[in-house]
């Protein structure tokens, strides 16, 4: 709101302020936890490039960890398995017994099903096994990115739920405030604590001046001044009746540089009302108001019926989003409606001396009784309101037969007491039998002192309207859950369709999503209300009515009475029409055959539900992409699968019958020269055989093992050294006892084809005998094989990728398959290459 104060009439602002808080916000916190600091750093550097918008936090001890959770935002937590003195589901309990909801990916190279069994029933929200491939940490950043907006999507739903909870909670007490200055502080209050908004002011209309007489406590008394009515955007807030929403208000018309976002300089000039915005049609700031400082760039102006304006800034651009314009006009609504409530007590309080002559024109309900002593009345009068209301009357009825008549069993009466004891007259929330029904009502008990006897004046306003809003948003509350669980779009849409009509008492609606490829608004849900007012419609594009203008602009649109309204389009039956928008998915179109049937009450309440219905939608498409993700792996699966079968039948037939065609050959060529090309032939027979022999190992190696035994790692060893020609090598093992968890054929190729590598890239002459040692041996965390040999003539890491090999006739994949084999387990595969030899490492506890 505008700076200076009221004495300060040379600079005045457009809002009450001179300055504001920082505007804030922050990426999303991931802690990674791993006793292997490299583990942890790898898996948060892959997660760092592959997620946008998050920020990475690495411990390498739960104890840590779980600090950092206690005392810092933490957003995901990615742990591993096997820890030092806690393991991660150990872990896990205790993080859930500081923040029960917070996400926990188990990232562990020690993987087994009774793991993941225990996993899953702790709670945690999903488990992956560690790998060396970048696949697993794409799989990884896949999982926490799910996990984060799962966490952001349920986070939002929790925050516009508690948001109406709180704001429900605030109309409720508002019935129990009696001072209109105390009804603008817990405006203020509840901005503060319920919207988040830290620079309030609240503005008490006084004739044609508005006066702050509320603050927020960052504010001075000398930032804020007195506003005539249509002065600045607080007195045009006023003036108008309606919510404004600037953008940037600190710029200088003359300097383009000043007009744009400066975080996003595409965005609209900021000087303009966005036409997406509910402030769309008002005019330019400037026009309303001179600058303010520099520091002040957005603001929100709501009028409080017609009692006032509340007004808040931010130093952030466009700070202000549908969501806070919603909810800050909810507020106001409620505070308007509990001064309007205000000032008709006050006014039957000013008036109390004068009830009796004006007791009979009362539009209220209104009894007068006489206290006869401390726990006896007799019925004096009653209005015309109350006889019509209630069905009694104090000609022919007494005070017994009225009280036992109107108030329900059980339910407690008002002791007249009260009425004598407190300065205030007392009042409660009441329901009473009426000739309609039962009805809440507020009573208020009204003594009026005379020298001769003490006169008891028992007045009832109906709030039965507001009980039915309040039953109202509860029902919308549980029919949220309900479009939670519906699984597409469709149902969606047909469980808000009948929503409006069942909950909101709307006489028709409807749901139409938009199609992108189409460019068009389609009928996806339609009431059979609105079927047999409209028949049937087809779908909206560009330039078809309201129904495109709603959407288009991100507002909702009424009109009171089509007869008389420009039209486009034709709404049959319909005389009045409600379009609330859903986001980006479409519009909620609302009937009715009466002229203006949606009031102020039956607008908001729709829109609480578009947003309940956007949510669910966003909710929706989430989940799609999801499944679409997984259909998307096992479609690879079966891919893989298809090229397996491929490789082992489509190739090797038509390579056995090569061969076979070979030998008749052979046996029918006597020429030297020939029969060595048909040798040379079989070597390349050989070379195919070979190659399928190994494409096929590679295809169906890297399926995960999902139950491995213990063995022996000596006993399994020697066991592949007996299966390989060795050409004179030595096997050495160095722990006969060493045991390890695995498939026992899948270690078997494994090591095959690792002593196969030793032998045949060892030595420099192939032709001479190796005399190679290889050693077989554990580590603390897994085991290695290591040669004396030659090493690498190529980089250890490029050995194992598919088709390298040092060997003219060699296929390239007997590292390949090691490396598979190895993320098939779950374990960690690395090389060490030296002067004396090359030493294979893998990691089984990881």
């Amino acid at each position: 709101m505008d700076s200076g104060s009221g004495d300060e009439r040379d600079g005045p602002g457009h809002v009450f302020f001179r300055g504001s808080s920082p505007a804030g916000g922050g990426p999303r916190r991931v802690l990674f936890v791993d006793d292997e600091p490299g583990a942890a750093d790898l898996a948060a550097t892959h997660v760092d490039r592959l997620v946008n918008g998050v920020e990475t936090i690495t411990r390498t001890a739960p104890d840590d960890a779980l600090a950092v959770v206690r005392e810092e935002r933490v957003d995901c937590v990615v742990s591993d398995y096997d820890m030092p003195g806690r393991d991660g589901l150990e872990f896990l309990a205790d993080v859930r017994t500081v923040d029960p909801g917070l996400p926990f990916v188990l990232f562990t190279g020690k993987g087994s099903e009774e793991i993941a069994s225990e996993a899953i029933s702790a709670g945690v929200t999903d488990y992956l096994q560690k790998g060396s491939g970048r696949d697993r940490y794409e799989m990884l950043a896949n999982s926490v990115e799910n996990a984060l907006d799962r966490r952001r999507a349920e986070r939002d739903l929790r925050e516009v739920n508690a948001k109406i909870t709180a704001i429900h909670e605030f109309a409720t007490g508002l019935a129990s405030v009696g001072d209109v200055e105390e009804v603008f502080e817990r405006v203020v209050d509840a901005a503060e604590e319920i919207l988040q908004f830290d620079r309030c002011v609240a503005a008490r209309r006084r004739d044609d001046r508005l006066v702050p007489v509320v603050l927020s406590e960052d504010v001075g008394e000398d930032e804020v001044r007195t506003f005539s009515l249509g002065e600045g955007i607080v007195g045009y807030t006023a003036a108008e009746g309606r919510t404004m929403v600037v953008d940037n208000l600190s710029v200088d018309p003359a300097d383009p540089d000043e007009l744009a976002d400066p975080e996003n300089p595409g965005r609209p000039d900021p000087g303009q009302p966005d036409p997406g915005r509910p402030d769309s049609g008002q005019p330019d700031p400037g026009e309303v108001a001179a600058p303010v400082a520099d520091d002040i760039r957005s603001a929100i102006s709501v009028p409080v019926g017609s009692y006032g304006v509340f007004q808040a800034v931010s130093d952030g651009y466009a700070a202000f989003d549908d969501g806070d314009v919603e909810f800050a006009e909810l507020l106001a609504a409620h505070a308007a409606d509990a001064i309007e409530q205000i000032e008709t007590e006050s006014a039957l309080r000013r008036e109390r001396d004068r009830l009796t002559a004006l007791f009979d024109d009362l539009p209220l309900p209104a009894a007068r009784t006489v206290a006869l002593g401390p726990e006896e009345r007799r019925l004096d009068a009653t209005n015309g309101a109350f006889e019509e209301t209630f069905g009694y009357s104090a000609g022919e009825h007494d005070y017994h037969e009225v009280r036992d008549g109107i108030i329900p069993k059980g339910a407690d009466g008002v002791d007249p007491k009260t009425a004598f004891n407190g300065d205030e007259p007392p009042r409660r929330e009441v329901r009473r039998h009426t000739t309609g029904g039962l009805r809440d009502f507020i009573l208020h008990v009204i003594p009026v002192i005379r020298p001769d006897e003490t006169v008891v004046y028992s007045i009832y306003a109906d709030i039965g309207e507001q009980k039915r809003i309040e039953r109202t948003l509860r029902k919308l509350h549980e029919t949220t859950r309900e479009m939670f669980r519906g699984g597409s779009r469709e149902e969606i849409a047909a469980i808000a369709t009948r929503t409006a009509i069942d909950i909101l008492e709307f006489p028709s609606s409807a749901v139409r999503l938009y199609d992108p490829d189409r460019e068009a608004l389609l009928p996806t849900a339609i009431s059979e209300e609105a079927t047999d007012a409209l028949g049937d419609r087809p779908a909206f594009g560009p330039g078809d009515g309201r129904l495109w203008d709603a959407f288009e602009r991100g507002e909702p649109i009424v009109v009171d009475d089509l007869d008389v309204a420009d039209t486009v389009v034709e709404y049959g039956d319909h005389r009045s029409l409600l379009v609330v928008p859903l986001g980006d998915h479409g519009v909620m179109p609302l009937g009715s055959r009466e002229p203006g049937f949606f009031d102020d009450t039956a607008v908001q309440l729709a829109r609480v539900l578009g947003a309940n219905v956007a949510v669910a939608l966003d909710r929706a498409e989430r989940s799609a992409q999801l499944r679409d993700r997984d259909a998307d792996l096992k479609r690879e699966i079966d891919r893989l699968e298809k090229f397996a079968g491929f490789v082992s039948h489509d190739l090797r037939n038509p390579l056995n019958v090569a061969a076979g065609r070979l030998d008749l050959a052979r046996a029918l060529v006597d020429d030297e020269d020939a029969t060595e090309e048909l040798e040379r032939v079989e070597d390349a027979h050989d070379r195919m055989e070979e190659l399928i022999d190994d494409l096929l190992t590679l295809a169906q190696q890297g399926r995960t093992v999902d139950d491995p035994e213990s063995m022996s790692l000596g006993d399994a060893a020697e066991r592949a050294w007996r299966t390989v020609d060795t050409a004179g090598g030595i096997l050495d093992v160095r722990d006969e006892d060493a045991a390890i968890e695995a498939d026992p054929e899948r270690l078997r190729t494994l090591l095959e084809n690792l002593f196969t590598n030793s032998i045949e890239h060892g030595v420099e002459d192939a032709s001479a005998e190796s005399g190679i040692t290889v050693s077989v041996g554990a580590l603390a965390d897994g085991f290695y094989v290591a040669d004396n040999g030659s090493g690498f003539d190529v980089d250890p890491e490029e050995a194992t990728e598919y088709g390298t090999s040092t060997e003219p006739d060699g296929t390239g994949f007997g590292l390949a398959i090691v490396r598979e084999i190895a993320t098939a387990h779950g374990w960690r595969f690395s090389i060490a290459d030296a002067e004396d030899g090359t030493r294979f490492e893998f990691r089984t506890d990881a």
